[in-house]
Formats: C-alpha cells, sequence, structure tokens
C-alpha cells in the first residue's frame, strides 16, 4: 500500500521540480509566449487576437506589471508596412505610464512567403529571448505562415493597422479583471503552441523591428519589481562600475607625491591649465622642502648671516653706544668678524 504513495510522491516532486527549472525568476514567466504564438495562430485579427489575450478562459495572461493583485490587461499595437508588421503587447500600468511586454514580428521573405517570431521584452524575461515555431530558421525549412488567419487578414488589401484604443481603467465592456494566480497554477493550465516553438538568442530578421519598433518602458513597473530585476539592467551595472573605478583612480592619484601628479596633468591638452596647475605643485614641492628640519635649521643659519652683514653696514656712531642692547648685538657680531 505505501508503494504506490511512494510513486505518487516522487512522481509529483518530478513534475514540480521540472516546472520550477521553467521558471526565469522574471515577470515574463506569467505571459508565456509559446500560447501566445497559439492564441494569435488561432484568431480572426489583431483586434480578435486581444480579446483573446485578456479573457481569463484562454488562461494565457497572469501578468501583474503594477502590483495591485489583479491581472492587466495587454493592448496590441500594429505598426507595420506591406512587407512587415510588428504586433506589440503592451501593459497599462498606470494613467501615464506603460510597459512592453513582447513583440510578435512579422515579415514577407519572399512572394507568398511570411515567416514570424516573438520576441520577449529584456526587461521581463532577460536579454535576447527569441521563440521561433518549430524548425523556423534551420537553413531552407521555415514555417511560412501566410496561412494563418490573422496574417492573411493583416496581409489583406484593406486592412488597416490596429492600435488598441484602450487605456488604464478605460477597458471594452466585456472585459472582467480578474486575480492573479500563482505561478504553479497557472503554469499547470496554460496552453503552449501546438507545433512547439525553439529558442534562438537573436532574430532571424530585422526589418519591421528596425523599421516601426519604439519600445516603451515604466518606471512604475521597475518600482514594484526591482528585486527581480537587479542586476538585469546592463546599463545601470556597468555605469555604477564605472563611477567605482573613477573614484579609486582619484584616490590613488591622491595618494601618490605631488611630483607624480605634476607630471600626470602636465599631458593634459588643456596647456593654460596644466601650466597653472605644475606651478601650484611646484610650489607645493617647495614647501614641503623648507619644511624639514634640516631645512629649517639652514633657514636659520641663514638669518643669522644675514644679521651678521648688516650689523657689519651699521654705522660708525652706532658702536659708539655700547649702552645699549643693539650695540651689545653689533658688538658681538663685531668680534666674530676679528676672529676671522
Amino acid at each position: 500500500m505505501k508503494t504506490p504513495i511512494l510513486i505518487t510522491s516522487l512522481l509529483l516532486g518530478t513534475v514540480t521540480f521540472a516546472a520550477e527549472a521553467d521558471s526565469t525568476g522574471l515577470e515574463g514567466d506569467h505571459l508565456d509566449l509559446s500560447a501566445v504564438l497559439e492564441i494569435f495562430k488561432n484568431s480572426e485579427s489583431p483586434e480578435d487576437f486581444e480579446k483573446k489575450l485578456n479573457t481569463e478562459s484562454s488562461n494565457v495572461n497572469n501578468l501583474d506589471l503594477n502590483g495591485d493583485g489583479e491581472v492587466d490587461y495587454i493592448r496590441v499595437v500594429d505598426s507595420g508596412d506591406s512587407i512587415s508588421h510588428v504586433l506589440t503587447l503592451q501593459v497599462p500600468v498606470n494613467e501615464s505610464e506603460s510597459q512592453d511586454v513582447a513583440t510578435i514580428e512579422l515579415e514577407e521573405t519572399d512572394e507568398d512567403v511570411v515567416e514570424i517570431q516573438i520576441v520577449g521584452d529584456e526587461e521581463l524575461y532577460g536579454e535576447n529571448y527569441v521563440l521561433l515555431p518549430e524548425s523556423a530558421g534551420r537553413g531552407p525549412v521555415v514555417i511560412n505562415v501566410i496561412t494563418w488567419r490573422p496574417v492573411r487578414f493583416m496581409w489583406g488589401p484593406r486592412y488597416t493597422p490596429w492600435v488598441s484604443p484602450w487605456r488604464f481603467r478605460a477597458y471594452p465592456k466585456w472585459y472582467r479583471p480578474w486575480k492573479r494566480r500563482s505561478w504553479r497554477v497557472y503554469r499547470g493550465h496554460v496552453i503552449v503552441y501546438h507545433g512547439g516553438c525553439r529558442r534562438v538568442h537573436r532574430r532571424s530578421f530585422t526589418h519591421g523591428h528596425v523599421h516601426h519598433y519604439h519600445r516603451t518602458s515604466s518606471v512604475t513597473f521597475h518600482t514594484v519589481h526591482h528585486h527581480k530585476h537587479t542586476g538585469k539592467t546592463a546599463t545601470g551595472t556597468k555605469s555604477s562600475g564605472k563611477t567605482v573605478k573613477t573614484s579609486t583612480k582619484s584616490q590613488n592619484a591622491a595618494s601618490k607625491p605631488v611630483t607624480q601628479t605634476s607630471t600626470k596633468q602636465e599631458v593634459s591638452p588643456n596647456k593654460s591649465t596644466t601650466k597653472s596647475s605644475t606651478t601650484a605643485n611646484t610650489k607645493k614641492v617647495t614647501t614641503t622642502h623648507n619644511s624639514s628640519p634640516a631645512n629649517q635649521k639652514n633657514t636659520q643659519q641663514k638669518s643669522t648671516n644675514k644679521k651678521s652683514t648688516k650689523s657689519k653696514s651699521a654705522t660708525p656712531s652706532s658702536r659708539k653706544r655700547p649702552g645699549t642692547k643693539n650695540s651689545g648685538t653689533r658688538t658681538r657680531s663685531s668680534g666674530g668678524g676679528k676672529r676671522k
């Protein structure tokens, strides 16, 4: 009796481990792009695709970018031309901010041949997260999606690019927000693309992305999910690293002798600044030199010799007045001269 229970526990543990292994720890875990591709394939148009994305029974959307506990509404914005289209999946985070989630990119690579790729935004999926339908990109073998209903609709002569009119808290009447599920529950119900997808690390084509895509990001999203994205943004990390490097160099320069600092500053392209800074450093060197005990002794000796010279050049009338203090001083000085 214990054996079946043990086997069941092991199987559940294996499934749980496999599911956790699929998690990236980023917010993109709550919108499976393979499932998004399946939803798109079975839609009638970009407008119908947006409706299915935001229907609870579709089991595809579980995003909560503003942290209010409810699943976010995803807008679909199409930009393109007769050769390519870019469908941007975008979440209105609040009244003034939106965050891009992913893009579905379509491009006509040959006559009556349209290829597709879905790209996750790096803030939600990490860098270079690109999915292709299985066997796409393997040499001459590609999946031609011209037969998909929404693609035929978009390449039709009367199609006008769909730009969702809906905004934050201004949603269509059919929309009903629902509570966000845990990742394990969501993962167990999501329906992925039936043909399978393969992840690659660069786009297969770039015409639509280069000519039509303008990325939008939200500060609020970063504030709510900063603990998941710490260290993920390359720009911020590199910038802070450079700052630390610079401060370390300046500290090392300050700890070196003044002469070396002066030499470094002579390389400066600004000649006037170099001259003044070199002069200032030369003065510093002189001051430091005179401040040593031996140099102080030499300075005092020079001062005494100056006084002695001055007393020699005094008038005869001053030497005939031995009663004054000044005459005593001068008499000692003159006496020193007699010993010579």
